[in-house]
């Protein structure tokens, strides 16, 4: 069973998301902001991270320079996502950095599509 870890700081928009990758038969993690996801993910090293790009404390681009910087995190696939609140220099920066992207609001479909492809290619890459 694949770990995901989400991190959102909308309580509604991240208990959905855990919710319908659940019943997909992942295991869930989540966190409210940046700083804990970080603090979370590494001491459960999940399979994949899924990550809002504008939120407290943390946003997605200090969250992706601390992950690509720590050892235990750097190979880990992360997928943004964002209704487009955060600068266009900021979105195409996480974009580029980051291993796929979601516009809020998305399609259950369009959520587990990209988590598939984004796992199947971590796993490409390891082989």
């Amino acid at each position: 069973m694949k770990t995901i870890l989400v991190i959102e700081d909308n309580d509604e928009i991240r208990e959905n998301t855990a919710e319908l990758l659940m019943l997909h038969r992942y295991r869930v993690l989540t966190a409210a902001n940046g700083k804990a996801g970080f603090v979370l993910a590494k001491s459960s090293t999940p399979d994949l991270i899924l990550c809002d790009m504008m939120m407290p404390e943390t946003d997605g681009l200090y969250f992706i320079k601390q992950a690509k910087s720590d050892a235990s995190l750097q190979h880990t696939p992360i997928v943004f996502f964002s209704a487009g609140t955060a600068s266009l220099v900021v979105q195409k920066k996480l974009i580029t950095e980051g291993n796929a992207f979601l516009q809020k609001p998305f399609l259950e479909e369009d959520l587990l599509s990209t988590v598939e492809q984004t796992l199947a290619a971590g796993q490409a890459k390891t082989t």
